[in-house]
Formats: C-alpha cells, structure tokens, sequence
C-alpha cells in the first residue's frame, strides 16, 4: 500500500507539472485560457457601452448633436438658450460713451411735407425745422416729447403725430418711408420703436406730420 500512495502522489504531482507547463506553453503561444476570455469580453463589454455618448449638460431634449433640432411652433434652432418665442437680448447703447449726432425733423400741422421740399439740399423748409442731437437708439416717443416742447399742436390730448423718414436711394433720389406713429395722450405699439431699427442712416432726414 505504501508504494501505491507514493506512486499517486507522484502521478498527481506529474499531472500538475504538465498542466503548469501547458499553461505556460498557452501564454507564449498567445492561447487563453476560458476563464480568463470570458473575464476579458466581459471587460471589452463594458468598456464599450462606457464609450456610448451620454447626455451632456448643455444638452436639451429634441436637439442632436452640436444642439441643432426643431424647437416648439417649428421653428429651427442651433443649440440657442432663448425659447423660441423669445429673441435674444439687444445690446444697450451707453449714451454716456456714445458722441451724439444731429437729427434734423420737419414737422407741419396736418399732413407731410412734399419730396419737392426736399430735392434741392440746402433749400428744406428750415421753418419747420426742429435740430435734435440724438441717439441711434432714439425712440419715436422721445422725439414725440420733444416736439411737444416747441410744438402746442402736439399737446392736444387728440394729438397724433406720424413720423417718415427721407433719405437718397441708390440714384440719388430722395425717397420717403414710414416709420410710425404716436399718440400724445396714450401708448401704442410703435412707441419704443427705436431709429436704429429703421433704414436711417446719419445725415437722413425726418418729416413729422402733427394731427391735432
């Protein structure tokens, strides 16, 4: 019985000296064993669905990538943070650092001037003339309450006062066009219009027709 426990422990001790060195054999050949392949799909696995393109921050629903996409009513929009319904903020004018430029205003009783009055520069009806040194961001309601000023017409509670522009087209024509109108004794829609919105270039003119 002796040699027989011997002679299994020996046979086991050869089995593990064949398996270690089929291992090793397995390693220098590339060979894998199972256990360790499956630990390494399942690592590849996961490393793959970490590279999937998860939600950033600045993402939003409805947009793809780089924030194109249909915003709400249709509308297209690029990633923008202003709901479509709302426009981006304008950039103020500080009037404090902006040099102030002459606004030349024509105004009559009752109706507009002619182009006539205005073909020949230098000959304007300067009678009617008001000189304001203004702002490109000027509204129509502070011209309005500037007219009032010189012009009593204009403080009648009934008072509207309708405002164009007068300026050259490309073959040195003057051409005249609305910009709007405001009345003396209530808010309207065109109240905060500001020139800078309008076609207006500096050296343009403008013709104000006073309706008591």
């Amino acid at each position: 019985m002796p040699p027989a426990e011997a002679t299994g422990r020996s046979s086991r001790g050869g089995d593990g000296e064949r398996n270690g060195e089929s291992r090793r054999e397995g390693r220098e050949r590339g060979i894998v064993p199972r256990a360790l392949d499956r630990a390494l799909q399942d690592t590849v696995g996961s490393s793959r669905q970490d590279n999937v393109r998860r939600p950033g921050p600045y993402d939003r629903p409805g947009l793809g990538k780089g924030g194109y996409g249909i915003g709400k009513g249709g509308v297209i929009t690029t990633g923008s943070t202003f709901p479509s319904s709302r426009a981006p903020p304008v950039k103020t004018l500080d009037r404090s650092k902006t040099c102030p430029f002459l606004l030349r205003v024509f105004h009559k009783i009752g109706g507009h001037h002619g182009l006539e009055a205005f073909a020949v520069r230098g000959k304007e009806p300067v009678d009617d003339e008001l000189q304001v040194y203004t702002w490109p961001d000027v509204t129509l309601r502070e011209l309005a309450d500037l007219v009032r000023d010189v012009a009593p017409e204009a403080r009648s509670p009934s008072a509207k006062l309708n405002f164009r522009l007068i300026y050259p087209d490309k073959g040195g024509r003057n051409v005249m066009t609305e910009l709007g109108t405001v009345a003396s004794s209530k808010r309207g829609p065109d109240d905060e219009k500001p020139l800078s919105a309008s076609k207006f270039q500096t050296g343009d003119l403008l013709d104000l027709a006073i309706h008591p």
